[in-house]
């Protein structure tokens, strides 16, 4: 099985009875006291999840070759890197259960590049991501904003966590776009929403069913791996401005966020011409994926072979692709 068909196959580990008790936890401990409470939780899902275990490993080990030796903390991971991942997404799921909660005023969201947003003057936009730090995150800023944003995502897969976040605040619109692979309905639907001004989020560092025609190969932390051309080709088939956006957890109250375009100014005016190109997009994508991977090295949630699959993967720095200087250097387009 290739890595494209194993994300998405997957069945979502753990039960709805889980789920319930995090819940219930959350509010009755709060977040701080909650984050210690699920450690044992978190354990368990290590311990017992090989497939993502390795697969933790796999990325840990492939970020230290490529970081030359800096990342994730300046020697080769172990077990206690690999929990630290886990750990790392379950804070994850913590905080967006605070967010469906309604318990968003808790955090502090620091906001980079908001004048590109400012920009858009209420046209839509396609808003690329990746499984890296929080896109609730981001939602809850767009809310704060008053800029509606809805999300394109394969549901499939997560059916039950959306289900939980759902009868959270059941009046809530959860603002989805459901994308199947068999219709061409969504399309249609995301046409309207970003006619209408909306801004649509997509995470772009995984290839979808029925992509594998529609791909980019591209050294991702210096070895080359699949990323799907879909989401940049959107933009382009609807003429619309696209950007990035990444939300890292930096402590249990503060997100920082960082927009950014992913073109150079006045090219999103000739998207109408096709005179994107897709493959170029894919590229810049993946080099500011790797640089934010550097910002929070335990925030990629991919846990599945990545690699898998691609003729040529041995690690090791990939052409074109260069470590940059290691976190704490000025995000810049």
């Amino acid at each position: 099985m290739t890595a494209d068909a194993a994300w998405h196959l997957r069945r979502e580990r753990g039960s709805l009875l889980g789920m319930r008790f995090i819940v219930w936890l959350y509010r009755l401990l709060g977040r701080r006291l909650c984050g210690i409470a699920i450690l044992p939780v978190v354990a368990y899902i290590f311990l017992t999840g090989s497939p993502a275990r390795r697969a933790s490993r796999s990325y840990l080990e492939q970020l230290h070759r490529w970081s030359g030796g800096r990342l994730p903390r300046g020697r080769p991971p172990t077990w206690w890197d690999g929990f630290l991942h886990f750990r790392e997404f379950g804070l994850n799921i913590l905080d967006r259960v605070g967010f469906w909660l309604g318990d968003g005023g808790r955090f502090e969201l620091i906001v980079h590049g908001r004048e590109h947003l400012a920009r858009l003057h209420g046209q839509g936009a396609i808003l690329v991501s990746a499984h890296l730090g929080s896109f609730d995150a981001l939602r809850l800023h767009a809310a704060q904003e008053q800029a509606p944003v809805s999300v394109m995502m394969y549901v499939e897969h997560a059916r039950m966590i959306n289900g939980i976040f759902k009868r959270l605040r059941p009046t809530i619109d959860l603002r989805m776009i459901a994308a199947d692979p068999g219709s061409v309905g969504w399309l249609f639907e995301l046409r309207r929403r970003v006619s209408g001004g909306e801004m649509v989020g997509i995470l772009a560092d995984r290839v979808g069913p029925r992509e594998g025609r529609h791909v980019s190969v591209v050294p991702f932390l210096g070895a080359p791996a699949r990323f799907p051309q879909g989401p940049f080709s959107l933009a382009t088939r609807l003429g619309c401005p696209l950007l990035l956006m990444v939300a890292l957890r930096r402590d249990s109250r503060r997100y920082e966020i960082f927009v950014e375009p992913l073109e150079s100014a006045g090219s999103a005016t000739d998207a109408g011409t096709g005179a994107r190109d897709p493959d170029a997009l894919v590229e810049r994508f993946v080099r500011r994926l790797e640089f934010y991977c550097t910002r929070a090295p335990y925030q990629w949630f991919n846990f599945y072979d990545f690699w898998a699959g691609i003729a040529g993967g041995a690690p090791g720095p990939g052409p074109g692709t260069r470590a940059p200087e290691v976190a704490g250097q000025r995000a810049s387009p």
